[in-house]
């Protein structure tokens, strides 16, 4: 029995494509993120956007009527504690995301009843650091060891601008116990 020579060259096809596929898959996500990390700046520290026009491009899509608070959180030297402030007078929220761009916590202003917020991102095995006064805390076990903290605010009306870049400038971010970081 003689063998279409289009079979074997068909099948070779598949499982090359089948491959890329799955590297595609797989790696694409952190790339990303590793790109776009790299445009936020230092890690373990907060960096703060006013207003996103057609040059803002440290985070990928910026929407014009929000304020961005980020921090890079880098976990290779111990757990990272971000605070803020969160404002109940329009939209807020706290995302956070591992390296390869997976949403792996979220709150926003309805969830949270007090007026801030401690998240400490801890790898498994690393000590607790003591924890600070916050009316709501989240300690977190983040599936990768580096990642994004996002804290957003809602601009509802440009008069309000100045009230709402304050709250924006109280959110803190840094390495636990170590010089520079909070706590």
């Amino acid at each position: 029995m003689r063998r279409n020579p289009w079979t074997l060259w068909i099948a070779a096809t598949l499982v090359v494509a089948a491959l890329v596929h799955t590297a595609t898959v797989r790696a694409l996500p952190s790339v990303l993120m590793a790109r776009a990390l790299a445009r936020v700046g230092a890690s373990n520290v907060m960096h703060y956007s006013g207003p996103a026009n057609a040059s803002s491009r440290s985070l990928v899509r910026p929407n014009p009527d929000m304020l961005y608070a980020v921090c890079r959180f880098d976990l290779s030297t111990g757990p990272v504690r971000l605070t803020a402030h969160v404002a109940h007078s329009t939209y807020w929220s706290v995302s956070v995301y591992d390296a390869a761009t997976n949403n792996f916590f979220v709150r926003n202003d309805r969830q949270i009843g007090g007026d801030s917020i401690e998240i400490v991102a801890l790898r498994r095995g690393m000590k607790l650091p003591p924890l600070g006064a916050a009316t709501e805390r989240a300690i977190l076990i983040a599936p990768t060891e580096r990642g994004l903290f996002m804290v957003r605010l809602l601009i509802d009306d440009d008069a309000h601008l100045a009230a709402l870049q304050a709250i924006q400038h109280q959110a803190t971010c840094g390495a636990v116990g170590r010089p520079g970081g909070p706590g």
